[in-house]
């Protein structure tokens, strides 16, 4: 007889063919074998674009991984001509991306609970010292490269590239570049070790 936490698990999984097709409704463009645990929240700005590799997983459930604490997995594009890309085999959990202008996300990345990948600070000041709202145009594109682990909780700022291998410590705040196969940690966030794990086939 399954448990109840089977029972329930089975349940907030059993979804993922319904949320799969809500997300291609609202002009997600996805790969094969996408897995979605609980419900994804999706905004896609018009003349811009989402695009998910094959077998990525966005988990929006505590049942699946309990630091999400059951917050949605968000992916927004934020202007005209946005661009979010996300690789194969790529994991979310209650992930929030916002995109203005570019986010790429390279294969078998996987990304913790309650991060923030973030290309905009989405409010430029005015010459009178007021704020406006036109994310786009304080946007600088971010790139996460393959086979990294982004801790939960990490910010990733604009303008920020990860290098491949590269892993980023829980609650890391990332204002600068992190090179491939080292480990950043802290805020704002510094190099603290290598970690060895890019090789010469995740440079390429």
């Amino acid at each position: 007889m399954a448990s109840v936490g089977s029972l329930a698990a089975f349940v907030a999984t059993s979804g993922s063919p319904i949320w799969s097709a809500y997300l291609r409704i609202r002009g997600v463009v996805a790969g094969e074998s996408l897995r979605i645990i609980g419900r994804p929240g999706i905004r896609i700005a018009r003349g811009s674009s989402i695009q998910l590799g094959n077998m990525v997983t966005l988990c929006s459930s505590a049942m699946a991984n309990p630091l999400s604490e059951g917050n949605r997995c968000r992916l927004a594009t934020l202007s005209k001509g946005a661009r979010l890309i996300v690789g194969d085999r790529v994991g979310l959990s209650s992930a929030v991306i916002c995109c203005a202008e570019q986010v790429e996300i390279g294969d078998d990345t996987l990304i913790g609970g309650g991060a923030m990948i973030l290309d905009t600070d989405f409010h430029p000041r005015a010459a009178d010292g007021k704020w406006l709202t036109d994310p786009a145009s304080v946007a600088k594109p971010v790139k996460i490269g393959k086979n990294c682990f982004i801790g939960a909780r990490a910010i990733i700022l604009k303008g920020v590239t990860i290098g491949d291998g590269a892993v980023i410590g829980a609650g890391a705040i990332v204002t600068r570049d992190v090179p491939a196969g080292s480990m950043a940690a802290g805020n704002p966030a510094k190099v603290v070790s290598r970690t060895g794990r890019h090789t010469e086939d995740s440079r390429q």
